[in-house]
């Protein structure tokens, strides 16, 4: 049964896809994540109203971050088990996936649907906003914001496919700093290995493997030649970073010391556009974390 309803939430959205996408006005997605958030605290029967208002309005954005916010909790979990709260999960993304690719909604990391790692993941879900997303950016080859919300998605799970549409996205917008700015964020997860980012978009898993791979070493000669100092400071600024969080939370199993390389990565943006002060700055504030979170000795 669930198997069925699965594949005809799949068939509507591939329809929506084929048959266009209306790009209709939305709420501010400057209070997304705030939606989001209060979503989390709904109560059963404050999730269940709004259910029942995107029958008659499936249109309500606000309903439907919420929800999402509400179903990516525990609580749901509590009252519906496990696989009818996945299933809720997947009809909401699915659906702004297929009708609003371009809304910012989809860059909250409750819009995201892991292939596995946590009681959320979803591998039948991940496989159809895969194949989804695919179809969106061929859609709209020249949408920026579709691009970078498909890139999003695959950030993770498919790094290279990432970088190749945030490469597109930038064709459709040259010179966006946001663009550049992800682009280096992808660049370092690669470098480190995360494989799983929580909800306050921190690194609390990285693989090993990943990080000796050849995609990763890629990464490291892309950051190394490249000529635009957003990419190359964001990248070196998020190696530092996490790699200071993945030490500390991961100790012994994550023994490498990124810091040297992000070192080098902020102040190779700082030669390439030495009239920006911000980077140097960041440089301290690395060494400040790092200072802070190094074991005693």
């Amino acid at each position: 049964m669930l198997r069925n309803l699965s594949m005809l939430v799949f068939a509507l959205a591939l329809v929506a896809l084929q048959t266009g996408v209306t790009f209709a006005q939305a709420p501010d997605p400057s209070t997304y994540p705030q939606l989001a958030h209060d979503g989390g605290d709904l109560s059963q029967a404050a999730a269940e109203g709004l259910e029942g208002s995107l029958s008659t309005n499936p249109e309500a954005i606000t309903a439907r971050i919420e929800l999402l916010g509400f179903y990516s909790g525990g609580t749901p979990l509590r009252l519906y088990g496990q696989d009818q709260t996945i299933q809720a999960r997947r009809r909401l993304i699915l659906w702004l996936i297929a009708h609003h690719p371009e809304s910012e909604a989809l860059d909250l990391s409750e819009t995201t649907i892991d292939r596995a790692g946590h009681a959320l993941a979803d591998a039948a879900g991940y496989d159809q906003a895969s194949a989804m997303w695919i179809e969106q950016a061929r859609l709209h080859p020249d949408s920026a914001t579709v691009l970078k919300n498909a890139a999003r998605f695959f950030q993770l799970s498919d790094k290279p496919r990432a970088i190749a549409l945030l490469r597109q996205a930038q064709h459709a917008a040259p010179g966006d700093r946001e663009l550049a700015a992800r682009l280096g964020y992808v660049y370092a997860i690669a470098i480190l290995g995360v494989d799983m980012i929580n909800h306050n978009g921190l690194p609390f898993s990285a693989s090993a493997a990943e990080a000796q791979g050849e995609f990763a070493q890629h990464a490291r000669t892309e950051l190394t030649s490249s000529s635009d100092p957003i990419v190359v400071a964001n990248a070196g600024w998020i190696i530092g970073q996490y790699g200071v969080i993945l030490s500390a939370a991961l100790r012994g199993k994550f023994a490498v010391d990124y810091f040297p390389l992000a070192e080098e990565l902020i102040n190779r943006a700082h030669q390439l556009d030495p009239n920006d002060p911000s980077y140097l700055g960041a440089l301290e504030q690395l060494r400040t974390l790092r200072d802070r979170g190094a074991p005693p000795k």
